[in-house]
């Protein structure tokens, strides 16, 4: 397939700068935050341009999850406080498909309406995960979700291993699922390259109706880069998290992508202030970001919390991480299991 002439960068103004910090970042803090860090990152936000904060999840069975990944337990009620008059700011949560399986589809939308309803922050968009191949059965969730009043976002999860034909008919199980505020090319595996990026939100951009939006992985240091190219490509909602954080090597850089698109100095002084004090800190004690390790993962399409485990024990040496990857590698492990881990290293250390 040849790759489509690039089209002209969308105005800011018809962009869509979507901050997933708290919920992305929550793979690395078990999604819990200090409140002052919260309370300070809603303020930049505002004062930044940043469109849309996506809070965390929301799960019908919260698990062990911090209070950002079961919201609303995290929207203390001086968040709204922090927040000036006027401030233009949208919030989302996130779903996974994945734990939709037990609610019947029709109470999909009143029962998140109902447990949403009790936070500080109102949620008005919601944005469902879900594995390219399992979009098609999510029809009767989304419009439960629409019928509640929720504007309804798509994250298209590892689209890289899609084949053309699965892709042809991906874009049309999207058209035919009513309208959505956006559907996402998500690069899960920080697999992707900037002209396979490009192709892909060409054929959604004019092979449906939604927005097309794209949320890249570091693991390759192409975050932005792809970012940049999927706006040029005619992407006009585009994810970012502070400083990057995020699952694995992390996301495209709010502070930059902000920087990138125009934003005046004096504008984003606050963001680079915040991930100064905050999130430099943070950097240091979670260790996230691009590397050689989360390249070849990148680059053999292995899932990237795989990595982040290896990295997580200090005392492992590189030459046991490096065979462990290169097992991974050859079992095509796409999806984390920690069984398919506990294999690699003991392959690894055999």
């Amino acid at each position: 397939m040849s790759t489509p002439a690039p089209h002209a960068p969308a105005a800011r103004d018809r962009l869509t700068v979507l901050d997933c910090t708290l919920r992305d970042g929550g793979y690395y803090t078990n999604w819990e935050f200090d409140d002052a860090l919260v309370e300070d990152y809603l303020r930049v936000c505002a004062h930044t341009g940043i469109d849309i904060v996506e809070l965390g999840y929301a799960r019908f069975d919260p698990g062990g999850r911090g209070p950002y990944g079961r919201l609303p337990a995290g929207l203390t009620p001086n968040l709204p406080k922090v927040l000036p008059d006027g401030h233009g700011l949208r919030f989302a949560v996130m779903v996974d498909a994945s734990g939709l399986a037990g609610v019947p589809a029709a109470e999909t939308g009143p029962r998140l309406a109902e447990l949403l309803a009790t936070g500080s922050l109102p949620v008005d968009l919601v944005r469902v995960a879900v594995h390219h191949s399992r979009a098609a059965g999510l029809a009767a969730e989304i419009a439960s979700l629409r019928a509640a009043g929720f504007g309804v976002g798509l994250n298209l999860m590892q689209i890289d291993l899609a084949t053309p034909a699965e892709v042809t008919a991906l874009v049309r199980t999207v058209a035919d699922l009513g309208p959505l505020e956006a559907v996402y090319v998500a690069d899960s595996l920080g697999s992707l390259h900037a002209a396979r990026i490009a192709e892909l939100v060409e054929l959604f951009r004019t092979g449906q109706d939604a927005p097309v939006g794209i949320h890249g992985h570091d693991n390759q240091g192409f975050a932005l880069r792809n970012t940049l190219a999927a706006a040029e490509a005619g992407a006009t909602w585009l994810d970012a998290t502070v400083l990057g954080m995020g699952r694995g090597a992390g996301n495209a850089r709010t502070e930059q992508l902000l920087a990138a698109l125009g934003t005046a100095p004096d504008t984003l002084q606050p963001m680079l202030d915040l991930v100064a004090r905050r999130f430099e800190p943070l950097r240091d004690t979670h260790r996230w970001g691009a590397g050689a390790l989360y390249a070849i993962a990148g680059m053999r399409r292995v899932h990237p919390t795989y990595v982040q485990r290896l990295e997580e024990n200090a005392e492992r040496d590189v030459e046991t991480k490096l065979r462990a990857l290169h097992h991974l590698a050859g079992q095509h492990a796409t999806s984390f299991t920690p069984q398919a881990l506990e294999d690699a290293l003991r392959h690894a250390c055999a």
